[in-house]
């Protein structure tokens, strides 16, 4: 024996006999299933632009270590004397690879011996964490600064 049923649309059907196109969901339902999207969507896209900037920031503190290692590396070759002018591509007789799109730059310290890195990122321009600073004083133990330190 087999099952009728009454769809939606009111035509009677047998059980199994299913089509794609008689599914008939009605404009409520689509409008439901579209504003659910829609706060999805609101809520990941903020969370993927962040992650996006945590990235780069993350990327500037990996490119100065990189550079400090370089600083190191021409300091040794050099006689004890830093780099103390120039960008990132001054060190790459030293290995010195830095990253597109994150610029490094050395300057020589207001008080003391050693040097200053300073890394930027154009795509974060303007907002904060960019750009940061990294010296070989003690004060800040190699870690990379978001402020700028008071001898750079």
């Amino acid at each position: 024996m087999t099952r009728r049923w009454i769809t939606r649309a009111g035509k009677v059907r047998r059980s199994g006999d299913y089509g794609f196109t008689d599914l008939g969901f009605t404009l409520v339902e689509m409008i439901t299933v579209m504003v659910i999207i829609g706060m999805l969507a609101a809520i990941a896209i903020p969370l993927f632009l962040n992650q996006r900037a945590t990235a780069y920031q993350s990327q500037i503190q990996s490119d100065l270590h990189n550079a400090a290692t370089a600083e190191e590396s021409y300091a040794l070759h050099h006689d004890g004397a830093y780099l103390t002018a120039g960008s990132g591509t001054d060190l790459s007789d030293e290995g010195f690879r830095g990253t597109d799109g994150i610029a490094i730059a050395l300057s020589a310290p207001t008080s003391g011996t050693g040097y200053c890195l300073t890394a930027d990122a154009a795509a974060l321009a303007g907002k904060p964490d960019n750009p940061q600073w990294l010296t070989d004083q003690g004060t800040d133990g190699g870690t990379p600064q978001k402020v700028r330190p008071a001898n750079c």
